[in-house]
């Protein structure tokens, strides 16, 4: 986004960027820009916070009439109030105890189908709230997308089930459709909890992080250097990687 406002400038619009990472504002050196102290993904900071959101958007527009830098990068004084871990949290679902061997395909597929209905409902409730979804990037429905990851363990591998998109993009595209699935329905619950509590209980507790990180040792061994990326980067989230000592 800085370098967008920078090239704006440039043609005589003013703008002013909201920076998550402060590094790249500082080397850019676009005329205004608000730093934020949230995490990536969260520009305007906790979800559902109308009141919190509208305050970031004020700070960052007030930037258009401070006092000429030429560069002005200020810091938002608070941080997300999300970051707090709420105390007891639990996802508005429960997912029954995972017992399955992921070198049984059958009982693979069956035990991911059954959690994706377990999730369904919370997930409705998300969308009906929000009005909005980031599902939906693979274009598969989510029982096909979770199927398809988990039939991609398999020897050989399935197709891409869209001849005008490579497997791996496929695979890429189908893990973020069911992360964000699962993240979306956390989010129907009472409380919004911090980003880093979704993302540990997902990653601990669910079949469908099981298959992820099957995937992503799977695509780390291929010989084929675009799955090997998507697998070092694409799949897991870094935190996650450290946390769960995958390497």
């Amino acid at each position: 986004m800085s370098a967008l406002a920078y090239y704006l400038e440039d043609q005589g619009i003013p703008a002013v960027a909201i920076s998550l990472i402060r590094l790249h504002s500082e080397k850019i050196a676009n005329p205004r820009s608000l730093w934020v102290p949230f995490e990536l993904g969260r520009p305007f900071g906790p979800p559902g916070n109308a009141a919190f959101q509208t305050r970031v958007i004020a700070t960052a527009l007030g930037l258009l009439t401070a006092a000429p830098g030429p560069v002005l990068l200020a810091d938002f004084p608070d941080d997300d109030p999300t970051t707090v871990e709420l105390p007891g949290w639990q996802p508005p679902f429960d997912l029954p105890p995972i017992d399955t061997d992921l070198t049984d395909q059958t009982a693979l597929a069956r035990a991911v189908t059954q959690e994706l209905r377990a999730v369904a409902p919370s997930y409705d409730r998300f969308v009906a709230a929000s009005r909005r979804t980031t599902v939906g990037l693979s274009g598969l429905g989510l029982a096909d997308a979770a199927l398809y990851i988990a039939a991609s363990l398999a020897d050989p591998p399935p197709p891409s089930p869209d001849a005008a998109v490579a497997a791996v993009q496929m695979l890429r595209w189908a893990v973020d459709d069911v992360k964000a699935y699962y993240l979306e329905a956390m989010a129907a619950g009472p409380g919004i909890p911090a980003s880093r509590q979704m993302q540990a209980w997902f990653w601990d507790r669910s079949v469908a992080a099981r298959l992820i990180i099957a995937l992503r040792a799977r695509l780390l061994a291929s010989a084929e250097p675009r799955s090997q990326a998507v697998g070092r980067m694409n799949l897991v989230p870094g935190a996650q990687v450290a946390r769960l000592g995958l390497g």
